[in-house]
């Protein structure tokens, strides 16, 4: 059985951010274009391209799927 970790999110997926350090003056929500394989801390990291074109990349905590 392996215990590998999986990704909260997927490429496609709507999300907002909800860390409140991490809030954008102007679109608090995207999509995810990548996810990022953790290489030595095991975090998953996340691409995410918002409506004006820019791209940031986020730790999970940092964000949640918008329905």
């Amino acid at each position: 059985m392996s215990s590998a970790r999986k990704p909260s999110f997927q490429i496609g997926d709507h999300v907002r951010i909800v860390w409140y350090e991490r809030l954008r003056t102007e679109h608090e929500s995207g999509t995810v274009t990548e996810v990022v394989v953790p290489t030595t801390d095991k975090l998953f990291r996340y691409r995410v391209t918002f409506p004006d074109g820019t791209v940031e990349t986020f730790f999970g905590f940092e964000l949640q799927v918008q329905p």
